[in-house]
């Protein structure tokens, strides 16, 4: 457990040692910050005001802005270490495989969260001091999406950094993830569907089997409970399983799925040549 914490916190400090994360908070602090200072708050969109219309304008971009960061920066982690030959001088001190790469899981986790959480805190400083009323519950719920979004796609890039054999084979590969999933939106599914006439329920499968799609959907539901700004696949998706269990869904699928699609890499990554 001691060395799992020492590789949790080497991980940390070699994240704020590397222009990605300066980069990342810039933008995903930025945003907020950019929301708050324009006046969004006094405008009303489709009902919405005060810190839930700034809060739609965030999920808006971080449904594709986050995903791609995530892909793009953590799918380099472990066959970078591997081509520079850092793995090797890692892995000769008494340090297992397992305690190295979960490590480095744990602690890129924490970095990722760290911006967006800090524009969360400072949009609720916004909102006492300007006295709005603050929606706790989309908030809560909310904070959890992200980290289950992110936690998700983190297990997809230390999967593809553990399969790769180069630092541009897995940025590549990333890329490729994104688009596949960002495609597979409610627009790309509905075009799916109209196009090959392919069945509700297989439609509304791709939609629950794409990590971005629910989380478009689970977000959307804070604010919009009938679903009907965002499209028919997720109004119909809503019919079928209900507010309260599409939100159960969209915190345990996308956990599982990251930490499966991990655990996979781990397997493969321990049980051939990491070095």
């Amino acid at each position: 457990m001691k060395n799992l914490l020492v590789m949790v916190l080497f991980e940390i400090k070699d994240s704020f040692r590397a222009k990605w994360f300066y980069l990342y908070f810039i933008i995903f602090f930025g945003m907020m910050a950019g929301f708050l200072w324009s006046g969004i708050t006094e405008s009303q969109v489709l009902g919405f005001t005060g810190l839930s219309r700034v809060l739609i304008g965030y999920i808006e971009i971080t449904i594709v802005i986050l995903p791609l960061f995530i892909l793009i920066s953590a799918s380099r982690s472990v066959v970078m270490e591997r081509e520079l030959a850092i793995l090797e001088y890692i892995l000769s001190f008494p340090m297992s495989v397992s305690q190295y790469f979960w490590g480095k899981f744990i602690g890129r986790f924490i970095v990722i969260v760290i911006p967006i959480y800090t524009a969360f805190a400072t949009s609720i400083a916004w909102g006492l001091i300007k006295h709005f009323s603050i929606p706790w519950n989309i908030y809560l719920t909310y904070t959890t999406l992200v980290a289950v979004l992110s936690f998700c796609f983190l297990g997809l890039s230390y999967f593809v950094s553990s399969l790769s054999q180069k630092q541009d084979t897995a940025i590549f590969t990333a890329f490729f993830i994104w688009f596949f999933f960002v495609i597979l939106l409610d627009v790309g599914v509905l075009g799916l569907f109209l196009q090959f006439g392919i069945g509700v329920n297989l439609v509304l499968a791709f939609a629950l089997a794409n990590p971005l799609e629910l989380f478009r959907i689970a977000a959307f539901s804070l604010f919009d409970p009938k679903l009907a700004v965002i499209g028919p696949v997720a109004w119909t998706l809503l019919g079928k399983i209900g507010s309260s269990g599409l939100l159960i869904f969209s915190y345990l699928y996308p956990t599982l799925l990251g930490l499966f699609i991990c655990f996979i890499g781990f397997i493969y990554f321990k049980n051939n040549d990491y070095l």
